[in-house]
Order: structure tokens, then sequence, then C-alpha cells
């Protein structure tokens, strides 16, 4: 099994200033580094979003990482109820809304076990000129292909900015 790659906790989010620190998916291997190839290409095609002739090719490039037959997100999305999704229905939810809002995220702890990943993130979403602080933790599935399956989502808002 994997070490446990942990990164340090934040206890006080007002003495730290708002970036991305996330690390590069470069740096692990295993599942971790195809949960974090995921977040980096997920990044890409949100800030593709916010610029002219986005279209559905830049989805194309999870083709390699997820199971787009099988795909499954639960967890909150636009609403506090819990919500299901396969991965065309997310891919237009991310469409929507993605290009209305700039993401930021903090790793706090990456931990892999066989056929799943658990991603504790502060994760940070302006929109607006209001930001919004949420602790996530999302739980990657893979299939036996290695391919993303389901992802469980569980967000606690922390609060505004």
């Amino acid at each position: 099994m994997p070490p446990l790659r942990t990164a340090p906790f934040l206890d006080d989010m007002e003495a730290h200033p708002m970036a991305n620190e996330m690390p590069r998916s470069a740096d692990y291997s295993g599942l971790s580094r195809k949960v974090l190839e995921y977040s980096e290409r997920f990044l890409q095609v949100v800030n593709r979003l916010k610029q002219p002739g986005f279209s559905e090719a830049d989805w194309a490039p999870f083709g390699d990482l997820v199971d787009v037959e099988h795909f499954r997100r639960v967890g909150v999305f636009l609403t506090e109820r819990v919500e299901v999704s396969n991965w065309s229905q997310y891919k237009q939810f991310i469409t929507q809304y993605g290009g209305m809002t700039s993401w930021e995220g903090t790793l706090r702890r990456i931990t892999e076990v066989p056929g799943l990943v658990f991603l504790e993130l502060e994760e940070r979403n302006t929109r607006d000129g209001v930001t919004d602080i949420a602790n996530t933790v999302t739980i990657y599935k893979f299939n036996e292909s290695g391919k993303l399956c389901n992802l469980d989502v569980y967000v606690a808002h922390v609060g505004q900015r």
C-alpha cells in the first residue's frame, strides 16, 4: 500500500492568503496520481470555459481517466440536497456553472487504499465577488481497469469572505 501523503492543516484561514495550493500529479504515483491528474484536467476545463470557443472536445482529455459509461457522482452541487449525476449530466453542470466561478483549493490530505482515494481539501469558490469556503472530502472509486467510476462528495461549509 502506498504511504499516506499529508499536506499541512491550516488552522487559521485568515492568516493565509488565498492561493491554489495543490501538488503536482507528477509528484505522486498510483491512484493518487490519477486523482491529482483528474483535478489538474478539471481545473483546465473550468478555466477554458471562461474563454470563447469552449466545446465538447475540451472534455476529451478525461477519456483515459474516467469510465464515462458507468460514472456516477453523488453529493451536493448547486443546492444543499444530495444530487446524483452521470458523466453527461456532470459535464453539463460544470459547463453551466464553472464559467461563472473561480476555484482554488488547498490539499489537506490524500489517502489511498486499494480501489479508492480519499481527497481532503479546503475549497474556495468565488462568484460575484463573494468567496465561499468549504472543507471537502471526495472519495474517488476506481474500477478494475483503473478508471474513475464513482465520486462521493462531502461538503462542510466554513464561511464566506
